[in-house]
């Protein structure tokens, strides 16, 4: 199946059908439904990180009731206002139980500390035990809510594990959030003392984690002033954060919620890679893309299909006529069926039957004609050759050589048998050789030592089929138009050799130098249609291009020219035909 058939365009033709919708519509997919779900994505991430900040903000609170569970214990409170009173043992019992009931309260404490402001006395819960009465100094974060006006919880970022207590090394360490809160006189909100409350760092990256969807998703929980109390994924935390901000580098789309407890400003945000969200629309695309494959293989079958049997008709009509152009008029299109293909084919089998009777007639016509005209031109020729030659005899006779006579009568009957056959329009080339050879013997008794010739046809190219009587004319001509009687530089050269498939004679005479307009004037008259040049110069040459016309069309040449030396050049070339392949 070559490129530019009928049965190759008809298969790409449906193939580009096919192909040019599903690259566009994967393309307008892929984009339409990236944006989309990418729209989609954030949407939902917004809707969660609400959700999320509702629930950091609950759990914040919740956490911050933990020690106003102080204020219902009326020793406690007593304690932490008045001191240690008159019984240090009872006052170390209800504070060490009091803080013991607030840890085991919830499971998400690590380490609780009362640090009593009267008397800087410390007490500290740890893994289910309390620490005995012990003199710490409040911490720098610690001090700085003694000062903090706007509310009495401050919450410390997330930070290693300190210990309040002297029970020895910690058992685990681990990033703790501790929640401060400052206890004060109700009446008068003169500090009392200060509970701060580790909780693990784990516990907010977890809720962290409830609010992330994918793990190439990055979340945070910060505050206000650089502060992290909690991180989830590999992306770092923006420098800047802005509450209800949504953010894009191409890469990463940044949503950042915030919430406001106890005038603390806190934000919780999440990175999502930009291909997270656009995933589904890839996976959208790459199904229409399978889906498109498919289609085209499908298509690519189905118009495989159709067009060959599209095509197989216009071949078996191709190929019928290649066959009456190689000259078999013998064509068959029974199998084209019985729809358009096959009405064409009937008729033009039809038209080929007609058109083979023509043939035939004209074939016959043009037959006799062409042997008429060949008959007529070896006419033109033979009464030419035959009034020099019996002059040539009669002028000798005058002269009383038998002798010469009788040979110049015997060469001329055995050149008057060659030419008396005019059915006979192809020899072979050896022939044509022989009646050359006559002739110039012939020549020779008539002009002793007053010309040269040369004749050089290799025997491997004697046997070679070429029209009757085109190289005799040759010698006459030169005979005619480039002989000097008086002169003794007169030649005659004939060379015959073969150029692959071609025969090419190449034939020189001395004589004068032909002007160009001259030489010019002879072939146009030569190469004019069929008319009779009237007894005019070139008649010989012309009957030899005539016949190698009516023997080989265009594929022959008869080319004239003259040698800057002088003399008069004949070329000719036609088809090589080996006696085997002549017709």
């Amino acid at each position: 199946m070559t490129v530019n058939s009928i049965r190759t365009k008809l298969t790409g033709m449906i193939a580009l059908t096919i192909i040019v919708p599903v690259i566009l519509a994967t393309i307008v997919s892929y984009w339409y439904v990236k944006d989309r779900e990418r729209e989609r994505g954030l949407q939902l991430t917004e809707w969660s990180l609400e959700r999320g900040t509702l629930q950091f903000e609950r759990y914040i609170s919740d956490l911050s009731r933990l020690p106003t569970s102080l204020y219902a214990n009326r020793d406690v409170l007593d304690i932490l206002e008045y001191g240690p009173g008159l019984s240090l043992e009872q006052t170390e019992l209800e504070v060490r139980r009091a803080l013991l009931g607030m840890y085991l309260s919830r499971e998400d404490v690590a380490q609780i500390q009362l640090l009593i402001l009267e008397d800087m006395d410390s007490f500290a819960a740890y893994k289910m035990k309390v620490s005995p009465r012990s003199k710490k100094q409040p911490s720098a974060i610690q001090q700085q809510l003694l000062k903090y006006e706007e509310s009495r919880v401050l919450l410390e970022a997330s930070h290693p594990l300190v210990p309040y207590h002297d029970f020895g090394p910690l058992v685990s360490e681990e990033d703790v959030v501790t929640l401060h809160f400052r206890l004060d006189k109700i009446e008068t909100d003169k500090p009392l003392a200060i509970l701060s409350i580790d909780i693990p760092e784990d516990v907010f990256i977890g809720q962290l984690a409830s609010l992330q969807n994918n793990p190439g998703e990055s979340l945070w929980f910060v505050g206000a002033g650089d502060q992290v109390f909690a991180h989830l994924g590999d992306e770092a935390i923006p420098e800047t954060v802005a509450p209800t901000s949504v953010s894009s580098d191409g890469k990463h789309h940044r949503i950042i919620k915030s919430f406001e407890f106890e005038n603390q400003h806190f934000y919780v945000g999440k990175s999502i890679p930009d291909r997270l969200l656009t995933e589904p629309a890839s996976r959208t695309s790459f199904i229409i893309f399978i889906v498109g494959v498919i289609s085209l293989i499908l298509a690519l079958i189905g118009a495989t299909y159709a067009s060959i049997r599209l095509t197989t008709p216009i071949k078996t009509l191709t190929s019928n006529i290649w066959r009456i152009e190689q000259g078999d008029m013998t064509v068959s299109f029974d199998s084209l069926g019985n729809d358009e293909f096959g009405v064409l084919g009937r008729q033009f089998k039809r038209m080929i039957e007609r058109i083979d009777d023509l043939i035939q007639r004209e074939y016959r016509l043009a037959l006799e004609n062409r042997t008429n005209e060949l008959r007529a031109l070896q006419a033109q020729t033979n009464p030419h050759f035959l009034f020099n030659a019996l002059q040539s005899i009669g002028t000798l006779a005058l002269k009383g050589d038998g002798k010469t006579v009788y040979r110049l009568i015997t060469q001329l009957s055995s050149m008057m048998r060659y030419t008396m056959h005019p059915d006979e329009s192809m020899v072979r080339l050896k022939k044509e050789v022989d009646h050359l050879d006559s002739y110039v013997r012939l020549q020779h008794v008539r002009f002793p030592d007053q010309f040269s010739v040369e004749v050089d046809v290799p025997e491997s190219l004697k046997n070679l089929i070429v029209p009757k009587m085109i190289l005799q004319p040759l010698a006459e001509n030169f005979f005619k138009h480039g002989f000097e009687r008086d002169g003794a530089s007169n030649r005659f050269t004939l060379r015959i050799r073969q150029n692959g498939d071609e025969l090419v004679i190449h034939c020189e005479n001395s004589g004068r130098l032909f002007p160009h307009n001259e030489l010019v004037a002879l072939q146009e008259r030569i190469e004019r249609s069929s008319i009779p040049l009237n007894g005019a110069e070139g008649t010989g040459l012309k009957n030899i291009r005539d016949r190698l016309m009516l023997n080989y069309n265009r594929e022959a040449e008869f080319m004239l020219a003259t040698p800057e030396t002088g003399g008069f050049r004949i070329v000719m070339r036609f088809p090589a035909v080996k006696e085997a392949d002549a017709s």
